[in-house]
């Protein structure tokens, strides 16, 4: 085979793109230095009883090659059969090739251009193709393995046994004889038995030889180098030869002339000086053809190259190919005897510029151009292959036959006459320099068959209404074609296979209008890598296999209503990278495997009710791929929180690769079986929590997770040994020794003795740490992954439970952020918990997260630092709804209050899972600060603002906060007796970094003051701090903040502590003597020793010094009236005409009411 040909087999191999990702048919393996291609997709599995099949394309290895009879894919997902060896390829450097005893067929051309010189065929190869060796340019010998029942080799030569007669089927195209004698108990010699022997100068075939089989492109002889003559034995009963020429017997058929028979010098048909004015062209030689043949048999000049002119004399009949690549030909003279020309007669003669037909011909004639048409021209049937330009076909042409312009590459445009019905088979594949076709209106064409404009170079079409049929391949390959339009009320049903594969600058196919299409073809569009949408019409039954496979640019496709689309096969989007979204039509029955594999941008799927068969590989290595939503009323798939499960929700189909979450990866609490592949290839999945019911993990189920490093089990019991599927955690892509399980306390043991589990690297268990105060009771964290736990349950036994953000194991000293509460987390506490402050980022909150298991719950209030809300609502999340809309599961009772910053009060309220709890959210944290005397104390476990009621309230309702430290304590006397001075200060003094006198750092004690009257307003509310991401510097406080639970406490000699009475007084505490201070309130810590009891003198800080005593309030007047002298406020501030609150006067501090 010539040049032209690898170049076609290469462009082939560029569709069939090497996938690093699913595998499919076409789809390349590398391996060792040999590159693969899959023929048939089987199962997957480390033992399949259906291996997939592979054949081997080319090499790069140098020397001795030796070919694995089983390879891996690339991801070792499937076990791969070699069983063939590719057309062409590459193999430049092998020199030695041992083949697999798997093999079973060779095809054409195979280990081109290799350095390989002996080659031994298996015993169980059955399928040689006609002219598998004949590239091997330095092959000198064949040799057969014993025991195959179809091959011998005798003397380096191949033979076929066909039905009990032997064949010669591959004579080495290196071996050094120039002279060869077929032995006579050969019956046949193959097609391209003898191609491209570069030695053998005539071969003579004995009196056995009853069949020489000839394609429409080569004879048993093509292109043997210096073969000049084939001679027959006279006693042949079938065939004889002319001058080395084989006849039949009867001399009616030419069979084969040989490649390098030269004819008879004919300066007549020399070419003309117009096209060749420096004589390079080949000088005129004639061959005339015996005068008993009446036929020249298919491929029976194939390629030869000495002859110009061909005189056909009485032939009747040209078989097609006949005159196939005759590379030198000019001159084909057509007399008026010819009654048959089959397609493509004569093709791919590039000198031969026009055909002459003698006008008495009664079948044929040829139009001013020098094209054949049937004699009533309505089919067109031989255009000549060096006619340049362009061209129109007569407007009686109904046909343009099969290969009439084949390889005609010097045709620039072609304009198709109106009454057009039918392009057939081949006819303009490779017409190289075709840019241009019209359709003359209103076009009749209803079809274009297979191959007809294969690697043309169109690069716009405009296809008419009248058009039904599209075949395989027609438009494959056309590598400048921009645009495809189809007419309005289009009649096209049929876009075969491959028909505009390869069309790697095709932008848009459109369709102008209606149309009745049904079906698309298996790689209809493949590799057409700048196609950007594609729009459905309402007709399509069926989007073939790799159909816009490698369609990397199209963003958006639609699927016009009512769609009659019911099946998208194998890989039909694969490799679809930029598409974003799809909603399947309703009416799809089914999605084959690799259908939507590696969309990369693909964020969602709507499966319709009819979708019922779903592959499992059918939406692997889409990396965003948020959700999968399936129709209520779809019998086979359901879908909870965007995993595809089945329809009883108890098998995971399908987990959404954007899922996989740094933190946590929960599935579905329902399920009890993890399907085939369902975390394949998922490369961002770092962990997984196994739900409690999980009692079977399918085949490859986990293959290639390849960052997966924990592995959480809920359940207290290991799944099975049996259970799990040997190719699970497909031991050749995950290694257990890098993955640890997190198991629950108490089930370590039963994990570490099964044969699947002990084999990871770690059985790590949930740990238990004392977070809210020593000897408050223990709470129970459950690692999710190496970053996150979850709260499982806890045994605190405190007034306010605080969620923190972090907690450290104390075994192992790692610690984790706290993301999680989980199911029931409180059904097993017997303690009091009124309320819960979560200060940490709370990504999931359980199922009826604070009752216990009696149904009961203590707890009334929650309280909610983060802005953002919680994101997993388990009851919206696993979707406890029942079929009215109503929720059957909750995570809140109805009587909790709930309450979030006022910033995010309305976030919150409309968050998704939150808005059934809208009413119960508020940022108005109420009943908790009553002061009725001026004066009371306060902490929170979290920063609080007490100024909101007085902004929102016209500035009624003003509170101030006060703390003193440590340096600010000053012994004294006062009339005789010891007094202890401790100077308070606003709380946003300088360098506490407090900005507002009302904002209270989280467990901060403080003395409040009313500012507006003695008593806060009987609706006197607060607020969660938002500036709880700053820094304070309230340290050495004097007032210590009573935080989580009440406290007991009594006063020491050296410590002595005072807490305030209801009726806002700081009283000591007795020594010796209990006293419980409540939650939430403050005392203050006076460590400072005295020689007997002392007084106390809180002195509020206004500018003076500490010796002052005029700001002391050790005594405060009560007035309800002014005076003329001078009020201050507590700033130094003069006021004029003061109304309510605190100041200055006379030196001593009044309250106005």
């Amino acid at each position: 085979m010539r040049k032209i040909r690898f170049l076609l087999f290469a462009l082939l191999a560029l569709l069939y793109v090497t996938n690093a990702n699913a595998l499919d048919v076409g789809d390349k393996i590398e391996s060792n230095g040999i590159t693969y291609e899959v023929t048939s997709m089987g199962e997957t599995g480390l033992t399949p009883t259906n291996y997939t099949e592979v054949k081997v394309v080319s090499s790069t290895v140098t020397g001795a090659l030796t070919i694995p009879d089983i390879i891996s894919d690339k991801l070792n997902q499937y076990k791969c059969k070699v069983t063939a060896i590719a057309s062409a390829g590459t193999y430049t450097n092998v020199t030695s090739v041992t083949l697999p005893s798997t093999l079973k067929t060779i095809n054409t051309n195979a280990f081109s251009k290799s350095q390989i010189t002996t080659i031994n065929i298996p015993a169980g190869t059955d399928d040689i193709k006609d002219g598998a060796f004949a590239q091997i340019e330095n092959l000198t010998a064949i040799t057969v393995d014993a025991g195959n029942p179809k091959y011998t080799a005798a003397d380096g030569v191949l033979y076929e046994d066909r039905g009990g007669n032997k064949y010669l089927k591959a004579y080495p195209v290196a071996k050094a004889e120039t002279t060869f004698t077929v032995p006579n108990d050969v019956y046949g010699v193959a097609v391209n038995g003898f191609q491209q022997a570069k030695n053998l100068t005539t071969i003579t075939l004995p009196a056995s030889i009853k069949d020489l089989p000839t394609t429409k492109e080569s004879n048993g002889f093509t292109s043997a180098a210096k073969l000049t003559a084939i001679k027959v034995d006279a006693g042949n009963t079938s065939f004889k030869d002319e001058e080395g020429v084989v006849l039949t017997k009867d001399g009616k058929t030419l069979v084969a002339y040989p490649f390098a028979r030269h004819g008879v010098v004919n300066t007549s048909y020399d070419a003309p000086s117009s096209i060749d004015p420096t004589h390079a062209m080949h000088p005129g030689e004639v061959y005339s053809i015996p005068s008993t043949v009446e036929t020249i048999a298919p491929g029976a000049f194939s390629k030869v190259k000495e002859i110009t002119a061909v005189q056909l004399n009485n032939v009747k009949t040209i078989k097609e190919g006949a005159f196939y690549s005759v590379r030198n030909l000019r001159n084909v003279e057509l007399g008026a005897s010819v009654e048959t020309i089959e397609d493509g007669a004569i093709s791919d003669t590039p000198d031969l510029s026009r055909f002459d037909v003698d006008s008495n011909n009664p079948k044929y004639t040829a139009d001013t151009d020098g094209v054949i048409y049937n004699k009533d021209k309505s089919e067109l049937v031989l255009y000549p292959a060096g006619r340049a330009g362009e061209y129109t076909t007569l407007s009686t042409t109904k046909k343009v036959r099969k290969r009439s312009f084949y390889y005609a590459q010097k045709v620039t445009k072609v304009n198709f006459n109106a009454d057009l019905e039918d392009i057939d088979n081949d006819a303009f594949q490779v017409a190289r320099a075709l840019k241009e076709i019209t359709f003359a209106a209103p076009s009749k064409l209803k079809r274009i068959g297979t191959f007809v404009f294969y690697m043309t170079n169109l690069d716009k079409l405009d296809l008419p209404a009248s058009l039904e049929e599209i075949g395989a391949s027609a438009f494959y390959a056309n590598t400048n074609m921009k645009t495809v339009k189809v007419a309005a009320n289009s009649q096209l049903k049929t876009i075969g296979n491959g028909a505009f594969a390869g069309n790697t600058a095709l932008e848009t196919f459109t369709f102008e209008g209606a149309s009745k299409l049904e079906t698309i073809g298996t790689q209809a569009f493949k590799g057409d890598t700048k196609l950007t949408h594609f729009d459905f019409p309402a007709t399509v039954k069926t989007i073939g296999a790799s159909a816009f496979n490698g369609t990397t640019s199209m963003t958006n496709v639609t699927f016009a209503a009512p769609s009659q689309l019911q099946k998208i096969e194998n890989a039909a989007f694969q490799e679809a990278s930029a598409l974003q979204n799809i909603t399947l039509p309703e009416g799809v029955k089914e999605i084959q495997q690799h259908a939507f594999n590696s969309c990369t941008s693909l964020t969602e799927i709507g499966v319709p009710a009819s979708l019922t068969k779903i592959d499992p590989k059918g939406f692997q290595l889409c990396e965003k791929l948020e959700k999968f939503t399936v129709n209520k009323d779809n019998p086979t798939y359901s879908s909870v929180d965007g995993f595809l499960l089945d329809k009883n929700k108890t098998k995971l189909v399908s987990f959404p690769p954007a899922k996989a979450n740094t933190y946590y990866t929960m599935l579905p609490p329902t399920i009890t079986e993890i399907g085939e592949q369902a975390f394949y290839a998922i490369d961002k999945l770092e962990n997984i929590t196994i739900p409690e019911k999980v009692n079977k993990i399918d085949k490859l189920a986990f293959d290639l997770t390849k960052h997966l490093n924990t592995i959480a089990f809920l359940g207290k019991t290991p799944i099975p040994e049996t259970n799990i599927d040997p190719s699970a955690f497909n031991p050749a892509n995950v290694d257990p020794t890098k993955i640890d399980l997190s198991v629950r306390k108490g089930s370590e043991t039963a994990f570490g003795n099964n044969t699947v589990w002990k084999k990871f690297h770690n059985i790590g268990v949930s740990f238990f740490e004392e977070t809210n105060g020593t000897g408050n009771g223990v709470t129970e964290y459950f690692p999710l992954s190496k970053k996150a736990v979850m709260i499982v349950g806890t045994k605190a036994d405190v007034f306010t439970y605080v969620v923190k953000p972090k907690v450290t194991n104390h075994l192992d000293n790692k610690t984790y952020e706290v993301r999680l509460w989980n199911d029931y987390a409180l059904k097993d506490n017997n303690t009091n918990i009124e309320e819960v402050v979560f200060k940490n980022s709370l990504d999931y909150m359980g199922l009826d997260a604070f009752k216990k298991q009696n149904g009961s719950s203590t707890v009334k209030r929650i309280y909610f630092t983060a802005t953002v809300p919680t994101k997993d609502m388990s009851a919206t999340k696993w979707e406890y709804i029942d079929n009215a809309g109503n929720y059957t599961e909750k995570e809140f009772n109805p009587d909790l209050k709930v309450y979030v910053k006022k910033s995010v009060e309305g976030t919150y309220k409309t968050a998704i899972g939150w808005v059934r709890y809208a009413n119960q959210v508020s940022y108005k944290i109420p009943n908790e600060i009553k002061i009725a005397h001026q004066y009371g104390t306060f902490a929170r476990e979290f920063d609080a603002d007490l100024g909101i009621y007085a902004r929102e309230n016209g500035d009624n309702g003003r509170v101030g906060a006060f703390i003193a430290q440590t340096g600010d304590l000053k012994k004294g006397t006062v009339a005789g007796n010891e007094v202890i001075k401790c100077m308070m200060k606003s709380i946003n003094y300088n360098g506490t970094n407090v900005t507002d006198y009302d904002y209270v750092p989280a467990d901060c004690g403080v003395l409040l003051e009313s500012r507006s009257g003695l008593q806060t307003p009987t609706d006197f509310y607060y607020a969660i701090g938002e500036k709880d991401n700053a820094t304070y510097n309230v340290t050495n406080g004097v007032l210590e903040g009573i935080t989580v639970k009440a406290k007991k406490m009594q006063s020491t000699a050296s410590d002595h502590v005072f807490a305030m009475t209801a009726q806002g007084i700081f009283k000591p505490l007795k020594t010796g003597v209990l006293r419980e201070i409540p939650v939430h309130k403050a005392v203050a810590r006076l460590a400072v020793s005295t020689s007997s009891p002392a007084k106390v003198m809180f002195v509020f800080d206004d500018g003076r010094s500490i010796d002052a005593e005029t700001t002391g309030i050790e005594n405060i007047a009560n007035t309800t009236t002014t005076d003329n002298n001078v009020y201050y406020n507590l700033q130094g501030q003069r006021v004029e005409n003061p109304q309510h609150g605190v100041f200055i006067h006379n030196g001593k501090k009044v309250v106005l009411k």
